[in-house]
């Protein structure tokens, strides 16, 4: 992939990205797909055609495909009548998406952890507000579930074992976003969840007790239809928790002179 080519300082003014070739062709078909113009299934030009519409080499308009094929906005099918054609999109997409681009951010730094311990804490708080309002039958059945679990490791008639209760309560943040009935929610939280394993490993530090902390008042809260309560359980159960995640967070060396 053809790299950006970034400016130095001029006159004191910050500096700007200008992109490369390739990867301006690839934003102009993806305005095209979000404006409507190209719909998922639709057949792209030949690479002939739109090197002839982009006034750019063959070359410029592989490249520009490939990184397209790479996001998985495009897919290439062989064969007669094959060439590249607009993605299906689907929330597992999404879910990979952000999973890469958070993990990569966290490797390049440009994410720091307790940024994306922030972002988490918003996402889960909604979570618990929309789960209390909009819970099913079928969710609360598998939030009772997971009640019943968490209870045995809270006083004591389970094995206290630390990664299993990290375990569990990814369970159960994932049940509850499926509870809150909004597929997005749902989706941010399976790249949260990926991300949190990439962070903290099996959670082997957090006692079982305070990973699994006010847990069952949020459950208790979103069972009652008390949107307010289940929010502020989780704010709780997430205050308590991330402390004890945050101390295993790698500590930044010292600054390089």
């Amino acid at each position: 992939m053809t790299p950006e080519v970034r400016l130095p300082l001029f006159d004191g003014h910050p500096s700007y990205t200008i992109l490369s070739a390739p990867r301006q062709v690839a934003a102009a078909i993806k305005r095209e797909i979000l404006q409507g113009a190209l719909k998922p299934g639709d057949r792209l030009p030949s690479e002939e055609r739109l090197a002839e519409l982009f006034g750019v080499s063959r070359p410029t308009v592989r490249a520009a495909l490939q990184e397209l094929s790479s996001a998985g906005t495009v897919v290439v099918r062989r064969g007669r009548g094959g060439g590249y054609r607009v993605s299906s999109f689907s929330l597992d997409t999404l879910t990979t998406a952000v999973t890469e681009y958070i993990a990569f951010s966290l490797v390049v730094e440009s994410l720091t952890p307790p940024q994306f311990l922030e972002v988490r804490r918003e996402l889960e708080l909604l979570s618990a507000d929309a789960a209390g309002r909009r819970c099913s039958a079928e969710h609360l059945e598998r939030l009772e579930e997971l009640d019943g679990r968490i209870e045995a490791v809270i006083e004591g008639g389970a094995p206290q074992d630390p990664r299993a209760a990290f375990e569990l309560d990814l369970e159960f943040h994932r049940a509850l976003a499926e509870a809150a009935d909004n597929p997005l929610l749902v989706s941010f939280e399976g790249a949260m969840i990926v991300v949190l394993h990439h962070l903290f490993g099996s959670g082997a530090s957090v006692p079982p007790k305070r990973a699994l902390g006010d847990v069952r008042a949020v459950i208790d809260a979103v069972r009652r239809r008390d949107p307010a309560a289940a929010r502020d359980a989780m704010a709780r159960h997430l205050t308590h928790s991330v402390k004890h995640l945050e101390l295993q967070l790698p500590v930044p060396g010292p600054a390089s002179a």
